[in-house]
């Protein structure tokens, strides 16, 4: 049933991959001028010939499988669907030779698909006889501690000055780019969810599916059948990614058309990819930035919320989680923001500040500023933003609001039953009552978050990572962030990490965006067996 499952699921993932493949070609042999370094059709033509290959096979072995999807197979079905998925969308980054660390590779795609956003994608340095040397990174709260590492993607050169024209991200061929940029999108909203408006084999158990892929603790569906509530949000998530691109370009005049779609594809799944190596920042437009600024906010709301809208229940929209999620938003952009002030001035301040505290606390991961410069105060408070995160069912990452908010009221509920025993209560977040049973699995949550955040940070530190940037890497990767502090701060890439550090770095990107307990199922030896 998986086989056969998966063998659809890569057939629509190729048809999918046609749009970077014919981006390439218009790029590599019409468009010529639009970037020098644009030599991927041939990649993506062999990564969709595999898939194709792959889905073949799956077809065969499962064709004689008739037995329904039930949770068991579905559970191993959603980690299979992004563990090939992550597989298959590596490729175009190694055949390329953008990345010629398959691990690299791997890295870049598991990013791109979870919407963390981190980048291996580091400039090579040369010295003057042309001889490539290395970069060094030293943490100036720990002196004694530098990272050595070679760049990535090697920059372009005029061929009649030798000057440098592109270098890091902006060295990178267009198609790849926008390849990246789309595997945030379709992560972003969830593979599963997209699909399951395509594969008509997913209607038994599509709504375990469904509830598996959406983020949160809650599982709010708009409409009775999984497939019709899937259609209606990738609509809804198509409309607002063409809103963006329209503002975008109708307020910056100067804001290439590719480059307005890719932010937009990474800024409303919260993703944090970009095609310029100062991120937003490069645009230099106030305008750009509001406007990136609130698509990160809506990309961070529970995407029901506008469906209610739509039909007018407001009543609906003003749950406790949402006012919750926006009063975090505004404490963490005054708390950011005022320590900057004698930084900047105090425009200036609450504009970097605010925008530094949204982009954490959604998970997107945008930069206007060199943050870590700042004083301390903003840092701390922009990591404690990385782990609350966004509304659930939205695209951001994080712990979700709505579990902050479940906790509080088991902690309430507690103390006042140590007065009064005999009182009966019921947890309620807006009109949704939570039993028991969600109570004690949100209290099981915060556990394994606390646990994994302590095992990964220390098994970093292990590997010889200084303790600051530890931290910030586990905050990263778990809360699906892509950016960090110190040597992996908002002008650096992740390129120093060790092949372990990786490939420990592409597990807890996967463990963060399907919130533990569908990947820690697989790790139970009664998971395997038949009864």
């Amino acid at each position: 049933m998986i086989y056969r499952l998966l063998s659809k699921y890569l057939l629509y993932l190729a048809f999918l991959m046609m749009i970077p493949l014919l981006f390439a070609a218009y790029c590599q042999f019409i468009a010529y001028e639009l970037h020098p370094q644009s030599h991927s059709t041939l990649s993506f033509a062999i990564t969709i010939a595999v898939c194709l290959a792959i889905s073949f096979a799956l077809h065969k072995w499962g064709n004689s499988k008739k037995d329904q999807l039930r949770r068991h197979e579905g559970i191993l079905l959603v980690v299979a669907i992004w563990l090939a998925t992550s597989l298959v969308s590596a490729l175009p980054f190694f055949l390329s030779r953008t990345l010629t660390n398959p691990i690299d590779a791997y890295f870049e795609a598991m990013s791109g698909l979870t919407t963390t956003g981190a980048s291996m994608i580091c400039p090579k340095a040369y010295n003057p006889t042309g001889e490539e040397i290395p970069h060094h990174i030293t943490n100036l709260h720990v002196p004694d501690k530098t990272y050595t590492f070679y760049g990535t993607v090697a920059p372009i050169y005029d061929p009649e000055t030798n000057l440098v024209l592109h270098s890091g991200i902006e060295a990178v061929g267009k198609a790849i780019l926008l390849w990246r940029s789309m595997l945030h999108w379709i992560g972003g909203l969830g593979i599963v969810v997209i699909f399951l408006t395509v594969l008509p084999a997913l209607q038994v158990g599509g709504k375990f599916l469904y509830q598996v892929e959406m983020t949160g603790p809650i599982k709010e569906g708009i409409t009775p059948r999984v497939k019709s509530t899937s259609s209606q949000l990738w609509r809804l998530y198509l409309c607002l990614t063409l809103l963006e691109i329209a503002l975008l370009l109708a307020t910056n005049g100067e804001m290439p058309l590719f480059d307005a779609i890719c932010v937009s594809l990474s800024n409303i799944s919260t993703g944090g990819f970009s095609v310029r190596n100062d991120s937003i920042a490069s645009y230099h437009s106030t305008a750009t930035q509001w406007i990136v600024f609130l698509f990160m906010i809506l990309g961070s709301l529970n995407f029901s919320l506008y469906f209610h809208a739509l039909r007018m229940k407001f009543k609906q929209i003003m749950a406790p989680d949402f006012f919750l999620f926006l009063g975090t938003l505004l404490a963490g952009c005054l708390l950011v923001s005022i320590p900057l002030i004698g930084e900047y001035s105090i425009g200036q301040a609450f504009k970097e500040g605010s925008f530094q505290a949204v982009s954490m606390q959604t998970s997107t991961g945008f930069i206007t500023a060199n943050y870590d410069l700042w004083p301390f105060a903003s840092q701390m408070f922009m990591l404690l933003l990385m782990f609350v995160g966004g509304m659930s069912g939205s695209t951001a990452g994080g712990i979700k609001t709505s579990r902050f908010y479940i906790l509080f009221k088991i902690v309430q509920h507690r103390l006042e039953s140590i007065y009064r025993p005999d009182s009966v209560r019921t947890l309620r977040i807006g009109s949704s009552e939570v039993d028991d049973k969600n109570a004690l699995t949100v209290l099981s949550f915060f556990c394994i978050v606390a646990f994994f955040v302590i095992l990964g940070a220390a098994s970093l530190i292990l590997d010889g990572i200084d303790p600051e940037t530890s931290l910030g890497l586990i905050a990263c990767f778990l809360n699906n962030v892509g950016t960090a502090f110190r040597a992996a701060g908002p002008l650096d890439s992740f390129a120093f990490l060790s092949p372990f550090s990786k490939i420990l770095s592409i597990l807890w990107m996967l463990l963060g965006r399907l919130e533990y307990y569908v990947v820690l199922l697989l790790l139970l030896p009664s998971f395997w067996k038949n009864r």
